[in-house]
């Protein structure tokens, strides 16, 4: 069938058994021909079908859909209409509304730009299955298409916001089965590189994992496993500046609790439903620094993409080591730990770990490595190694686990070890 004779019978199946608007109508037609609003292609098809009936065609359409229309030649009985049968009148009585609805939401928070989102009621819905299913669906645009494009034209003119598609600041979800607004805001995203100054201090915040966070005896009613964090050092004033609800910490990599960082870390503050996005950051810097555990610099405004190449990234590390072991050292021996030097070391998943890793045994280089002694029992140990490297089980052997091992070498069993991040390489 031409589409020149699909066009017209889709419209005048539309307008049976009942009134449908111009936005509604125009719609069956919304994919054909640029530059018109649905309205404007909806008038278009009612006066020409109006035209049909004046010149003796004979429709089968509902006489309300021309009330108004004043015919010269048809006895056209059009009596006013009461609502669309697809859209309840939505598009003349709701979206000046719903817009300045959606102004007033959105009037505390600081942004450039939005997106629409509808949820259309099941009556609304329903309806439009309904007469599309009748007339037709080959060039039909769905109605919360429509919806979202003609209430966000409204919300641009109330607020002097852009409209944007691909990486809005606020998405606006309107809900028209619950009849309510919400607001999905885009997260601020601000990179930096900490140093943690002290052992015992988690990366990020400890839930506990008895209560999650509600507080029990376990954890003495804080409802987490550990006082603070390098993440609670950090983000107080930038919570407060932006008035967001809540961040998330984003490290490259994270050492563990007892081990301090003196290296510099690159990590991404996510900061949750920001309210504010223009912040002072070289002011913000400061006031973080101000902590005697944590230290940041070059804090910048990121993206969400700058998450992922923060989190995948894999840097060479330096560590520092002061390790006890339990006999006196053998001095002559040490030149067997300098020897390795540029090969590669064999860890098994360490047994502190393998409650949340697989049991793997994975091959790291292990580039630079000096020894100092510090006493009769004490060792300096400085090393670089590669990404991924475990530290204290390259000392101890973890029980055999990792091969060669320092402890093995020197036939001498570990005590303690106090480690330390010096430097993170780029």
């Amino acid at each position: 069938m031409p589409t020149s004779e699909k066009i017209l019978p889709a419209a005048i199946e539309a307008m049976k058994d009942g009134y449908v608007c111009d936005s509604c109508l125009g719609r069956s037609v919304a994919e054909l021909l640029s530059g018109f609003s649905n309205a404007e292609r909806g008038r278009v098809l009612r006066t020409y079908i109006a035209m049909l009936l004046d010149s003796g065609e004979k429709l089968d359409v509902d006489a309300s859909n021309f009330s108004g229309m004043k015919f010269r030649n048809a006895k056209v009985d059009a009596i006013k209409p009461s609502k669309c049968k697809i859209c309840k009148n939505f598009f003349s009585e709701r979206v000046e509304e719903l817009a300045k609805a959606i102004a007033k939401r959105t009037a505390d928070y600081e942004f450039k730009t939005f997106l629409m989102g509808t949820i259309v009621s099941a009556e609304m819905a329903k309806a439009e299955e309904e007469a599309w299913h009748k007339a037709g669906v080959e060039f039909v645009e769905p109605i919360k298409n429509e919806i979202n494009r003609e209430v966000g034209k409204r919300v641009e003119k109330l607020t002097g916001k852009n409209f944007n598609l691909k990486e809005p600041d606020i998405v606006v979800i309107l809900d028209l089965e619950q009849n309510k607004v919400s607001l999905q805001v885009k997260s601020l995203y601000i990179y930096g590189r900490y140093q943690k100054l002290v052992r015992g201090m988690p990366q990020t915040r400890w839930l506990c994992r008895e209560c999650m966070g509600k507080g029990c005896p376990r954890c003495k009613g804080k409802g987490k496993m550990y006082e603070t964090s390098v993440q609670e050092n950090i983000e107080p004033p930038l919570l407060k500046a932006a008035k967001a609800k809540a961040s998330k910490m984003h490290g490259s990599g994270r050492e563990d609790i007892d081990v301090r960082c003196l290296g510099w870390r690159p990590f991404i503050l996510e900061l949750m439903r920001p309210m504010i996005r223009k912040l002072n950051l070289r002011k913000l810097q400061a006031q973080v620094n101000k902590s005697k555990k944590v230290k940041v610099q070059g804090l910048k405004f990121a993206s969400k993409k700058d998450v992922e190449d923060v989190k995948s990234s894999r840097h060479d590390k330096t560590y520092r080591a002061e390790v006890v072991f339990e006999k006196k050292i053998d001095a002559s021996k040490l030149k067997l730990v300098k020897a390795l030097a540029g090969g590669n070391i064999s860890q098994r998943t360490p047994r502190r770990v393998a409650h949340r890793r697989a049991d793997l045994v994975r091959k790291r280089g292990l580039k630079k490595i000096s020894v100092r002694k510090l006493g009769p029992k004490k060792l300096e140990v400085k090393l670089t190694g590669e990404a991924g490297i475990y530290v204290k089980e390259l000392i101890s052997g973890d029980e055999g686990r990792t091969s060669p091992n320092i402890a093995e070498l020197l036939g001498n069993k570990v005590k303690s070890i106090e480690l330390d991040v010096i430097k993170i390489c780029k």
